[in-house]
């Protein structure tokens, strides 16, 4: 609903300061959409606790890092020459990263983001710890689908759509994978290109009240005209 705010004193109907305006530079302003999704997932998953009930208690994965084998070459190969890593640990990987070819839809693609978190319990068998890795898998879900109203990268589709157990828990490492629909969009433009800093103010549909306070740096009062019935009607 618009409501009308009306003063007793005119004035133009469009203000334009001139005043106080700075050059800008143009500055490029890209976007890396994996590396915006891989972001937002490390820190959600770096925000989880042991202690569920306690913000103090330590972080629950010690290792969150780039999937690039680390787990397969530690437990196959026969001269590992892997740098430590500390478990609980995760691991992400994008598979089919694809992207659109419709003229319409440039710079938007589709990919599967595969989260792999690996637990180090030797007692896994034991009935009090058996179900811990559907457990956990729960707490990520949770905590990722939480986390899209905080990161941007995760709005355009973020979606749970597999999940899977280990068959074996040899060496006490008991790998988990879940995977998730990703939709990205890349932006590449110019923050900033032959920008001159204006703020228009054009009744009756906007009116000074409505500015912020800092923003009305000539203590414009409210114009009474035009009137809505002269900037608006219907043809007949």
């Amino acid at each position: 609903m618009i409501v009308d705010k009306k003063s007793k004193i005119k004035q133009p109907v469009v203000v334009v300061s001139d005043e106080n305006i700075e050059s800008t530079e143009e500055i490029q302003y890209t976007t890396n959409a994996l590396c915006d999704v891989f972001n937002a997932v490390k820190k959600i998953l770096g925000s989880l606790k042991e202690d569920e009930s306690d913000p103090e208690s330590p972080s629950l994965f010690k290792t969150i890092a780039l999937n690039t084998g680390q787990l397969s070459r530690i437990k196959n190969s026969k001269q590992n020459k892997e740098s430590a890593l500390i478990f609980p640990a995760v691991f992400l990987h994008f598979i089919n990263v694809r992207y659109l070819v419709q003229q319409a839809r440039v710079g938007e693609g589709r990919a599967t983001l595969r989260v792999q978190y690996v637990l180090n319990r030797l007692n896994n068998s034991d009935e009090e710890f058996e179900l811990e890795g559907y457990e956990l898998f729960q707490r990520i879900n949770v905590a990722l689908q939480d986390g899209k109203n905080e990161y941007p990268a995760l709005t355009e589709r973020f979606s749970l759509t597999y999940f899977d157990q280990p068959e074996s828990f040899g060496d006490g490492l008991q790998p988990y994978w879940i995977d998730y629909e990703v939709y990205f969009r890349e932006n590449s433009a110019y923050k900033f290109r032959n920008y001159v800093d204006r703020y228009l103010v054009i009744p009756p549909f906007t009116n000074h009240s409505d500015q912020l306070i800092e923003n009305n740096t000539d203590n414009h009062d409210n114009h009474i005209e035009p009137s809505y019935d002269e900037v608006s009607g219907i043809n007949e």
